[in-house]
């Protein structure tokens, strides 16, 4: 029903647009870098640290004003985050550090508010909802025992990974648009996943990055 009401708000939006003074759409490419991290909610499981990760997509801007419009495309996403947690192997307690890696196709929905131009620059802040499906789970352990040295784990598929993952988008950024030509934008986005990353409902945690986006529209 959702995806339903979108679709029909976005191409009134575009029909609107089309008999406008200003340009319909734009279409584009952007590249991330990112920096993610696995904030958890379950007893005795701790964040271990943050990742370096990368996202690039496609993007498609409908302007429904000037100053205004809904954005989406995807995002291929590759990022993850670390846990530690007590764990049991062999039958030897001890604590177990998780490093996750990730892989998302996301389909964002967010609506974009411009400044007016100046000079051909325009200011925008952003804001909308992210819907990912995860195509790829890998995890690399080290396991402490307990009063004993560190032993790792190769890098392995792990399957204990939700499929879905919902998420809160945020951004602010400048454009500057070459004359008759494309626009070339910067943005810092916050992507606040709000669903469990894990499987296990007794071991919650979610999935959060900051990405710095560049972005060329035509």
């Amino acid at each position: 029903m959702r995806t339903k009401i979108s679709l029909v708000l976005l191409f009134s939006l575009v029909a609107y647009a089309a008999n406008a003074q200003f340009p319909p759409y734009y279409f584009g490419l952007k590249a991330a870098p990112q920096i993610s991290w696995m904030k958890p909610d379950a007893d005795n499981y701790s964040g271990n640290g943050a990742k370096i990760g990368f996202a690039w997509g496609f993007i498609a801007e409908f302007n429904f004003t000037e100053n205004h419009s809904i954005t989406t495309g995807f995002n291929m996403l590759f990022d993850g985050g670390k846990l530690k947690f007590p764990s049991v192997i062999d039958s030897v307690n001890g604590t177990m550090a998780r490093d996750y890696s990730l892989k998302y196709v996301e389909f964002p929905f967010t609506l974009k508010m411009r400044t007016n131009q100046t000079n051909g620059m325009r200011y925008f802040g952003r804001i909308g909802l992210g819907s990912a499906f995860k195509i790829g789970s890998k995890k690399e352990d080290e396991f402490t025992p307990t009063g004993g040295s560190a032993k790792s784990f190769p890098k392995s598929n792990y399957t204990e990974t939700a499929i879905w993952r919902e998420s809160l988008i945020v951004g602010v950024g400048g454009e500057y648009e070459i004359k008759e030509g494309p626009k070339l934008g910067v943005e810092l986005i916050f992507n606040n996943g709000f669903t469990n990353t894990l499987k296990d409902s007794n071991e919650k945690s979610t999935l959060n990055f900051f990405e710095l986006a560049f972005s060329v529209l035509f």
